[in-house]
């Protein structure tokens, strides 16, 4: 390995868990593998993760969601009762077969639950409002409804834990329904979950609160993180600013987690050096990156884990300029070896395009499809040639 990219194998203390060995995170991505009839992991998905287990330290899955059929897509994963828990060891078991953390992404998507919506006709959200950019109506939660969603919210923890996971990250971001929750824009309730600005936290700060209770119970050393999208601001449209993302960070940093982890989603911006994006100018008065002002924020209370087009050993040293940890969605997809060929001194040899290498990363036949048909993740269209 070349010294210069030694700050990226330094390691780093976590509140609980112990200490991740080195500077890698994958990304949390669904990669469209999962039985559409229960949500449980599959063979493609545990070779798949199998396969990518030694490409970061810090190994997240997909979003996980917590009840059932609440899903955005009919193979997206699924845990909402205890005989699940089986075969979820199977898939923790595969993403620390080369000593990494397994940590189990769990997601409510709201809203954007159109699987759910086409199985049952509904789909959820803090307030029953029209979205132009929905083709169905959604269903306002009840207040009793709510407080169930924050308890499996604990649930599906405590599942992931027994199942053998290091931890958890909880899914406040990309628009799904903690971020709905935080949101001005779709939030227009008026009880304990809405009406000022206090209350649009309330959501995620008791799902986090949930969370931690129930994982800590099950494992002391349990792992829990948090991912936030740090603006919601679309033209006129904004939800919540910078600033006010930093006060809801101040909150949940108070339940004592482990990590946050910063969507990049957030700017809009998937071109080059995506995890450098600034703040909306027209909001507040921040000229540094958001994940700069961020991670001065935090101040060391916890790692800081960030992403956006990092495909390189560069742009995953620069990357800690900004951020602690840095986290990669289109590297773990096209070369699970990146990690390995920096140890190595053959980082020449990463490359960011899956053609000619599909039968040695076991791609779910899924995944293949939904990208090659240019409705994947943004940052990965044109990835997998068509």
């Amino acid at each position: 390995m070349k010294e210069k990219y030694a700050a990226l194998f330094e390691a780093i203390e976590l509140k609980h868990g112990g200490q991740l060995k080195n500077r890698f995170a994958m990304c949390p991505m669904v990669v469209f593998a999962a039985d559409p009839a229960t949500g449980r992991p599959t063979e493609e998905d545990i070779k798949y993760f199998e396969r990518r287990s030694k490409f970061a330290d810090l190994l997240l899955t997909g979003a996980i969601t917590i009840q059932e059929n609440i899903q955005g897509h009919p193979k997206q994963l699924a845990l909402y009762t205890d005989d699940a828990i089986e075969v979820y060891s199977k898939l923790a078991e595969a993403m620390k077969s080369n000593g990494s953390k397994a940590i189990g992404q769990i997601q409510h998507p709201g809203r954007e639950g159109a699987y759910g919506c086409y199985v049952t006709g509904k789909a959820y959200a803090p307030s029953a409002i029209a979205f132009p950019f929905l083709q169905y109506k959604v269903t306002e939660l009840t207040e009793d409804e709510v407080w169930q969603v924050v308890k499996d919210f604990g649930l599906a923890a405590r599942r992931l834990l027994k199942a053998g996971f290091d931890g958890v990250e909880i899914h406040g971001a990309n628009h799904y329904l903690i971020q709905q929750f935080f949101s001005s824009y779709s939030n227009q309730r008026e009880d304990y979950w809405g009406g000022s600005f206090e209350k649009r936290m309330n959501f995620a700060i008791e799902v986090t609160k949930e969370v931690l209770k129930v994982a800590r119970a099950e494992n002391p050393d349990a792992i829990v993180g948090y991912r936030i999208s740090p603006e919601e601001i679309h033209g006129e449209m904004v939800g919540y600013t910078l600033d006010d993302s930093l006060k809801l960070i101040d909150k949940l940093l108070e339940q004592d987690l482990d990590f946050l982890d910063l969507s990049s989603a957030a700017g809009g911006n998937f071109g080059k050096d995506a995890y450098t994006y600034k703040a909306m100018p027209q909001k507040g008065d921040h000229t540094e990156p958001v994940s700069l002002v961020i991670k001065n924020f935090v101040g060391g209370r916890v790692p800081v884990v960030i992403s956006g087009t990092i495909r390189s050993a560069a742009d995953a040293l620069d990357a800690l300029n900004y951020g602690d940890v840095a986290s990669m969605g289109v590297a773990a997809l096209s070369d699970p070896d990146f990690k390995e060929k920096i140890l190595a001194d053959k980082e020449e040899t990463i490359h960011m395009n899956v053609k000619g290498h599909t039968d040695d990363l076991e791609l779910p036949a899924g995944l293949i499809e939904v990208y090659t048909a240019g409705i994947g993740l943004p940052q990965v269209e044109g990835l997998i040639e068509k």
